[in-house]
């Protein structure tokens, strides 16, 4: 069949015109699309920064909470943030006060995400070396001794006594030094001798299962004692200025990580457990018990506790010169 016979002769022009529609259709609707795709992307962006921001701002001021009662003499000193396309950075400086002269003492570093995560990245503490036979390895962060305690209820197989290094200390030198008590004594008690001094308190935040197990680990002779590190310590900062706060400060701390305190709720809960003795009593400045402290000064200084009857063993910190 010819053209001419053809039941609906073709129109070249219609079809044209039909080919240009759905082409400008199509180009629209991927216009479109790419452009909604645009603005659920920048929203979720936004959205995702957004919470990151507040969860990065929550937690910062919680670890800077908890830091307040965890660590044996340890100070933060401001938080510089570092932000991404996709990610933020918190770093925490920390110091050692020691006799007026500031040590630093490391850093917190936190990686917060648009995805509402976040993680620790700075994971070293302290560390030793020596051999297992030795008598003793001391462990040092920052190229500084780290501080240990001992419980006035667990049993050690050996009590260290570095109150005789200050006689071999230069006297332009400051150091720390952390006293363990034989007992457990109250805030009025141990400010009455050790006030002039004295940067840190000791608090007993231990339960009954804890002495009995620490008690069980020290006698096994293949391990070394049990001691606590200043880093594993809980307590509060002697404050001159505000004595009477410190330890309503410390209490208040654990009553605001208990309520909304992410990772630190269940320890916040132990610990005002254990101080209250299962809610046998209140939780209140009169009821901490202090079982040792922080002091700093020159060695010559110091030395007027080398015959005190509370200390049941003591070791020595961060040093550093005077000037």
């Amino acid at each position: 069949m010819n053209k001419e016979n053809e039941f609906f002769p073709k129109d070249l022009e219609f079809e044209n015109l039909v080919k240009k529609a759905r082409k400008r259709s199509m180009i629209k609707m991927i216009l479109i699309s790419l452009v909604i795709s645009l603005i659920v992307v920048f929203g979720l962006y936004f959205l995702g920064n957004k919470v990151m921001v507040v969860k990065m701002e929550k937690e910062t001021s919680l670890d800077s909470t908890w830091n307040g009662i965890m660590g044996a003499n340890i100070e933060e000193r401001g938080t510089l943030f570092n932000y991404s396309l996709t990610s933020a950075t918190a770093k925490t400086k920390l110091v050692k006060v020691v006799g007026g002269v500031p040590i630093p003492w490391g850093e917190q570093e936190k990686v917060f995400t648009i995805l509402g995560t976040s993680r620790l990245i700075s994971t070293h503490g302290p560390s030793g070396s020596g051999y297992s036979d030795d008598e003793r390895i001391p462990m040092y962060y920052e190229g500084e001794r780290v501080v240990e305690f001992f419980h006035p209820q667990v049993n050690y197989k050996q009590l260290f006594d570095d109150r005789t290094l200050l006689n071999v200390i230069d006297d332009n030198s400051v150091v720390e030094m952390a006293f363990s008590f034989v007992n457990g004594y109250s805030i009025e008690e141990v400010n009455e001798v050790f006030k002039e001094h004295l940067v840190w308190y000791w608090v007993d935040t231990f339960s009954k299962d804890q002495i009995e197990n620490d008690n069980k680990f020290n006698e096994d002779k293949n391990f070394r004692d049990a001691t606590i590190h200043g880093f594993q310590a809980y307590g509060f900062s002697y404050n001159r200025v505000a004595e009477s706060n410190s330890a309503s400060n410390f209490i208040s701390i654990l009553e605001e990580v208990k309520e909304d305190g992410g990772d630190y709720q269940e320890d916040a809960k132990r610990i005002i457990t254990n101080i209250t003795n299962q809610g046998e009593i209140n939780l209140e400045p009169g009821n901490l018990k202090i079982i040792g402290v922080i002091v700093t000064g020159k060695p010559s200084d110091l030395l007027k506790f080398s015959d005190e009857s509370m200390i049941r063993g003591a070791t020595l910190g961060a040093t550093t010169n005077l000037y």
